[in-house]
């Protein structure tokens, strides 16, 4: 786990683009854009279409159907962002484009958040600046889609991916947050199926610090360890639970994940039902570990281990003058990556943006791909199996004619070989056994002459 981010040091946004393909006097606009946190998202995929405007505007309430148009134009305000899509959705579009309020730069942390209702929302949606809504609005009032010229306003809109040889995954993870339980929960099979793949994945816990000196604090707070380096908040209030209960239990998770990685999606699924009260989390982690066959040994050796002094950088049961190796980590990897919310999930370094689900997850690895895997077939616009070459099949053949052929000339020589040894071992058996039984007839006529006289 400790050379898993070599790419986290290198995290940057990439600033996808709308491209405007008609009007011709707007050829050469290239638009920014932030994609909602709901909706499936088409990773990898291009979407082209006619932009109409919304009726009412800001999208408040029932649209008017589409007459031909992909696109729908929305102005911000008045109601959420999943109101004015879930609308444009029943209304027929197959993007919604909301513009903002004004020309700030589209920024890298932004995103139109999810009212909860976002599961019922299919289609995209995306965010511009006021300047570029305005710029499309007026060309769309002018060039209605319903008219029959060729001036109508065309858009274009790829949702980016960054490809590579090997896909880094990031998960942002609470444990004191169900809905992180249940991404896990829905990406394990997905997980299953790239398992053979060449993939990296990361784990990034919601802790924080209430200190980052030794010295500076004298009473360790009972939600903290290490004398309130590593924190949590309170799980349960005025209860018995404190968030000292759920640091550890992030730090077991870290070291289930590092040294059983399979047996963790299957831990986080058995925590999830089982262990509900932070006070026993501790209890009940080792009965789950039990009943997942995870060696509780290996992981108590991990989490102790990761506990240094300050002085000596040597293992130490001392947490008053210690600091932890694992959870140190997770802060580089948190600042690095630059998480802000949980749960959250970075693919190749860019942050995953959309309905929140295994198979959305699944899509957009699955495009971060330089060269498809077949389990991937049906995630990936214009896939095609992996094609042998003539050549190559001819020459597959040949071998294997040739590899037929010897196997059968070896089985006639050994059958031979075989028949040739039988005779030589079996042929003196026989004409020693002949010479016998005529020995043994012989013996008995003389025998009888012998009586008769």
């Amino acid at each position: 786990m400790y050379n898993i981010l070599l790419l986290v040091c290198i995290i940057a946004v990439i600033q996808s683009k709308l491209k405007v393909i008609r009007p011709s006097n707007l050829i050469n606009e290239n638009i920014d854009y932030s994609i909602a946190n709901f909706g499936i998202i088409p990773f990898g995929h291009r979407l082209m279409g006619a932009v109409d405007l919304a009726y009412p505007p800001n999208g408040c309430d029932e649209l008017t159907p589409t007459y031909g148009a992909q696109f729908i134009l929305i102005e911000r305000g008045d109601c959420t962002f999943v109101t004015k899509v879930r609308n444009a959705e029943r209304a027929g579009y197959q993007l919604a484009i909301i513009g903002n309020y004004n020309d700030d730069p589209i920024q890298s942390d932004f995103a139109m958040a999810d009212d909860g209702h976002g599961y019922q929302v299919s289609i995209p949606s995306i965010f511009i600046t006021n300047k570029h809504f305005n710029l499309i609005k007026e060309k769309a009032k002018v060039n209605r889609v319903q008219d029959s010229n060729d001036e109508k306003i065309m858009l274009l809109l790829k949702f980016d991916v960054v490809k590579s040889d090997k896909v880094s995954v990031i998960f942002g993870l609470n444990i004191q947050d169900r809905e992180s339980f249940r991404i896990i929960d829905e990406y394990e099979p997905y997980y299953n199926q790239l398992k053979d793949q060449n993939m990296n994945y990361t784990l990034v816990y919601s802790i924080m610090s209430f200190n980052n000196s030794i010295d500076s604090v004298q009473q360790q707070n009972s939600d903290c360890i290490c004398q309130n380096r590593y924190c949590a908040l309170d799980p349960d209030g005025t209860a018995i639970g404190t968030g000292k209960d759920v640091v550890y239990e992030v730090l077991r998770q870290l070291c289930i994940f590092q040294l059983h990685e399979q047996k963790w999606f299957g831990y986080m699924n058995q925590f999830n039902f089982k262990c509900t009260k932070p006070q026993a989390y501790s209890v009940c982690s080792q009965q789950v570990m039990d009943m997942l066959e995870i060696p509780k040994n290996e992981i108590q050796q991990c989490f102790d281990k990761s506990f240094l002094d300050f002085n000596t950088n040597q293992q130490t049961r001392n947490e008053s003058n210690a600091y932890n190796t694992i959870l140190d980590h997770q802060y580089y990897i948190y600042q690095a990556a630059g998480i802000n919310g949980f749960p959250s999930v970075f693919v190749n370094s860019l942050v995953y943006r959309g309905q929140f689900s295994g198979n959305g997850i699944f899509g957009e690895i699955c495009n971060s791909f330089l060269t498809t895997p077949p389990q991937c077939s049906s995630q990936v616009e214009g896939y095609t199996p992996p094609v042998i070459d003539d050549s190559i099949a001819v020459y597959i053949l040949v071998i294997t004619a040739f590899v037929v052929f010897f196997l059968l000339i070896g089985f006639f020589i050994f059958r031979k070989v075989i028949e040739r040894d039988s005779k030589v071992v079996t042929q003196p058996q026989v004409n020693e056994m002949v010479s016998q039984y005529i020995k043994f007839y012989e013996g008995k006529d003389k025998q009888k002459e012998s009586g008769s006289i």
